[in-house]
């Protein structure tokens, strides 16, 4: 059976804590000074207020979800506590063709961007950029940024080449090789800011080339004399004389004999064969001090002949 005495004791001990108890709880109800900073101005107030959020509310001063109360609004007062509100600021985003607000404190335009729940793309472009830091009212604008890949095939015509052939006559043509189409893949990326085309780049790359078409055109030229043609490749407007035995080799070192011709080795090369009217095929194997430029000298085989042959014009015909 407890003794008086310890009753007496924990009865003692039990009216202290509900005294102490007591005037703890009365202590946050006695008026107190509290210092408030919001909107640009700072008041001075006493309450009787217990918590940050019950002196705010007397004071009729509101904060909204996205507003920063230090100390937080269930702490209790204190005797000179300061309270400070940091209000959230407007940020517009312009995106998509739409207008965004969002409130909210300093922060990147990234993670404003994601408060709106605006995703952004690889390409996308967001000014400011997506690391600046935001500490005042701003606009933020995003473009869309997208690129569209378009590819083609494309036929490349063949090109058609002449190429000049003795061995036919002139006017006649002959395909030496058939043309052939070719093909080339034109890829053309187009870059699209919101819905428009801003940029174009196109490449092209030959799958198969194109094989041209290859035409011989004839250059040979024909002449019909005594009904014996012949081909020849240049015709010329000469002053023929005519000459007989000197007892000299030709230049070419061959006998003199009809059919042998001097000429200016600078208009005709020795060698050549010749048609020339009035006189017949020749060879030009000779020359003469006096055979310059455009003059040709026939071998008569006498004196008599050279002399009723005399002088005069002639067309000469260069042989092929």
């Amino acid at each position: 059976m407890t003794s008086l005495k310890t009753r007496l004791a924990i009865i003692g001990v039990v009216l202290f804590v509900l005294v102490l108890a007591g005037a703890v709880g009365s202590y946050f109800y006695f008026e107190k000074s509290i210092t408030i900073e919001a909107d640009g101005k700072t008041v001075e107030v006493s309450t009787f207020a217990g918590t940050v959020g019950e002196v705010l509310a007397e004071e009729g001063i509101k904060a909204s979800p996205e507003d920063v109360v230090i100390p937080g609004i269930d702490e209790k007062l204190k005797e000179g506590m300061s309270i400070q509100i940091k209000r959230a600021f407007t940020v517009k985003i312009f995106s998509d063709g739409k207008e965004y607000t969002v409130k909210t404190q300093p922060d990147t335009v990234a993670n404003v961007l994601a408060k709106a729940s605006i995703s952004i793309g690889e390409k996308d472009k967001v000014e400011p950029g997506l690391n600046t830091y935001i500490g005042a009212p701003e606009q933020v604008i995003v473009t869309r940024v997208n690129q569209k890949t378009v590819e083609e095939i494309r036929t490349i015509a063949f090109e058609t080449v002449s190429r000049k052939d003795p061995n036919l006559p002139v006017g006649q043509k002959k395909i030496l090789q058939q043309g052939e189409n070719g093909q080339e893949k034109i890829v053309t990326t187009l870059t699209i800011e919101n819905g428009k085309v801003v940029s174009k780049k196109t490449t092209s790359t030959v799958i198969k080339p194109a094989k041209p078409q290859i035409v011989l055109t004839g250059s040979m030229l024909i002449a019909s004399r005594g009904g014996v043609e012949f081909a020849y490749t240049r015709k010329l407007r000469m002053l023929a004389t005519a000459y007989t035995h000197t007892g000299n080799m030709t230049a070419m070192d061959t006998k003199p004999r009809v059919g042998v011709t001097a000429v200016d080795p600078d208009i005709i090369p020795l060698g050549s064969r010749l048609y020339i009217e009035g006189y017949g095929f020749a060879r030009a194997e000779d020359t003469g001090g006096s055979i310059q430029g455009e003059r040709i000298d026939l071998f008569m085989d006498s004196r008599a002949e050279a002399n009723r042959f005399g002088r005069r014009w002639v067309t000469v015909y260069v042989l092929k």
